[in-house]
């Protein structure tokens, strides 16, 4: 349930925020009643990230507590940290990644060496399906795609990383000379169909850089489910989040629940357990 303003019948309201690499993601939360609230998202930009801060928090009663998920380094914590405790008086609370939590067994030896979105979007993920008993495989499409399995007892069963789809043309870019005009192909035009990407042979090289990304990043999340669905007897429920999701989902052979903000509901949990 999402209500429109920051006000809740029980006032226990906390502020969630998933600081990713490129963006910045929040929303309002009342762990009490179990109901989220005004959202939001910025460009991770460090210089000017005390206006955008203002901007979108300024109108905002000040938060019970603030739920942090930072995969972007000390620096912008510490920008956070200050412009929290100069507007609310209140310090800010970061997350960190379990060796086991919610239900879920990790499966790195070195825990904390898996990043907390992901962590975040495996305990969601295992939230929302535990109660189906299927294997679950969660794919978080943004500076990085990663790909997590989790078995139908909640035994993480590690993952892969690989560029995001946007990091893949840029790495791709930076590294060849004859294909400056690809720059102008960025997955915010796809999505407003300046540039949609196909999964058909291209005709330019500026569609052939954005149609190949495109294509290996839908692949190998295809393949990582047929391997699931090969180990399990086609008994995996798949969910997908992140900044790219909604123009990768379009294209997966395999049946996909989108949900655009699963580090938050990550986070939402931890919030409540922590309360």
């Amino acid at each position: 349930m999402y209500c429109g303003r920051n006000q809740f019948a029980s006032r226990i309201v906390n502020l969630l925020i998933d600081i990713g690499n490129s963006r910045i993601k929040w929303c309002l939360y009342n762990s009490v009643e179990n109901e989220f609230g005004l959202d939001g998202a910025m460009l991770n930009d460090k210089l000017e990230l005390p206006a955008l801060f203002s901007e979108h928090w300024n109108h905002l009663d000040s938060p019970d507590r603030v739920v942090v998920s930072n995969v972007s380094g000390q620096q912008l914590a510490e920008i956070l940290d200050s412009w929290v405790e100069q507007a609310w008086q209140i310090k800010t609370e970061y997350v960190k990644t379990e060796a086991f939590g919610f239900g879920v067994s990790n499966a790195y030896s070195d825990y904390p060496g898996l990043g907390v979105d992901r962590w975040m979007v495996i305990i969601a993920a295992w939230q929302r399906f535990r109660e189906q008993e299927k294997a679950i495989c969660v794919v978080d499409c943004g500076t990085a795609t990663t790909i997590d399995g989790i078995s139908a007892a909640g035994q993480h069963l590690g993952g892969f990383i690989i560029p995001g789809y946007t990091t893949m043309q840029e790495m791709l870019l930076n590294s060849t000379s004859d294909i400056e005009l690809a720059r102008k192909i960025l997955p915010k035009e796809s999505l407003q169909g300046k540039a949609l990407p196909s999964i058909n042979f291209s005709s330019s090289t500026e569609e052939g850089v954005n149609s190949g990304c495109y294509l290996a990043t839908i692949s190998i999340i295809d393949r990582v489910v047929t391997s699931m669905q090969e180990d399990y007897g086609n008994k995996v429920n798949c969910i997908i989040t992140g900044g790219n999701a909604e123009l990768v989902v379009e294209q997966l052979a395999g049946r996909f629940e989108y949900e655009s903000g699963l580090v938050l509901h990550g986070l939402a949990m931890v919030s409540e357990k922590t309360q």
